[in-house]
């Protein structure tokens, strides 16, 4: 068995080999979307190797590439995720091998820290090759009780991203000059991470001057969940009655949904910015976080291993 660098001809053998080991799912496996996750990501295409016998490519394991900004520096990170060995060589350590391998290749380019967000039963595999839990990402919820079971989605304003596209370049996150760890941010990034998303429809509140609010919805048994996934404003004008604008237009679509989520640390950073969420406390509720230090001082490492250096949406 070979571990190498995996290529584009092989994208149609690991789609298949995706779809042979870990099934469909909620999210269909194609090559339209391994393209626009690994190769279109304008952070970067993602480092991918695979495992190959007898000319068959039986495991892959693909690091998606992640600029973060902190305290001046741009962080180049990855993220583990799509990972599938085909069953008939599971139990044979093509995991740890393939992990060990890109670890080893990341050091090599300058990566400086590994991120994901293991499942319990996956999270002691990761902690046994040098990974540390952060703990869980923190979230703000709101409930609504009177649109219980509720499905119907929202009625939203105009959503003309052509004309949003002039306004991105003059937008920024509400902590962009504060020292926590945060994306960074492009009109490409935006694009590529809401519009062009082939796995989620995304939607987004904005009055095309001093904010844009994206937002997607998901159905469950209880009813709609409205997750906001991104805040960015314009500075110069979003004063208080760009916030009003804001908050009534949330309002509105909010209300029509159960349950209404964001990320806890943007919120309590920036909680005078985002709209009224309600009275519920941020809870530790969200997925776990692993980190793995690459090339980075231990000290530089051990602040970013806390939650409080971190202002992630």
């Amino acid at each position: 068995m070979q571990i190498r660098k995996g290529t584009k001809a092989d994208i149609p053998a690991i789609v298949e080999l995706l779809k042979s080991s870990l099934g469909e799912g909620l999210i269909q496996k194609s090559e339209g979307l391994w393209n626009w996750k690994h190769v279109e990501n304008p952070h970067g295409a993602s480092p991918v190797l695979v495992a190959e016998a007898d000319g068959q490519v039986v495991g892959v394991r693909a690091f998606l590439r992640w600029q973060w900004q902190y305290k001046g520096q741009v962080l180049q990170a990855i993220r583990a995720v799509d990972t599938a060995t085909h069953p008939d060589f599971q139990g044979k350590g093509i995991f740890k091998k393939l992990t060990l391998q890109g670890l080893e290749d990341a050091k090599r380019q300058g990566i400086h820290l590994v991120y994901n967000t293991p499942n319990e039963s996956s999270k002691p595999g990761y902690l046994k090759m040098g990974w540390i839990e952060m703990g869980r990402m923190t979230l703000k919820l709101k409930v609504n009780p009177l649109v219980y079971k509720q499905h119907t989605l929202p009625a939203l304003p105009e959503q003309d991203w052509n004309k949003l596209s002039d306004l991105l370049p003059k937008l920024s996150n509400p902590i962009a000059k504060a020292d926590q760890v945060q994306t960074l941010l492009s009109p490409d990034y935006v694009k590529w991470r809401y519009q062009d998303n082939p796995l989620f429809d995304y939607y987004f509140l904005s009055d095309y001057q001093s904010y844009v609010l994206f937002c997607r919805f998901k159905p469950y048994g209880f009813g709609q969940e409205m997750r906001v996934v991104d805040l960015l404003i314009n500075e110069e004008s979003f004063d208080r009655n760009a916030k009003k604008r804001l908050s009534n237009s949330f309002q509105q679509i909010s209300k029509s949904c159960f349950l209404t989520s964001a990320s806890g640390r943007h919120f309590k950073l920036v909680d005078s910015v985002y709209p009224s969420m309600g009275f519920i406390p941020v809870v530790d509720k969200g997925p776990i976080v692993t980190l793995r230090n690459v090339n980075l001082q231990e000290e530089a490492f051990t602040e970013l291993s806390r939650q409080e250096s971190w202002g992630y949406t």
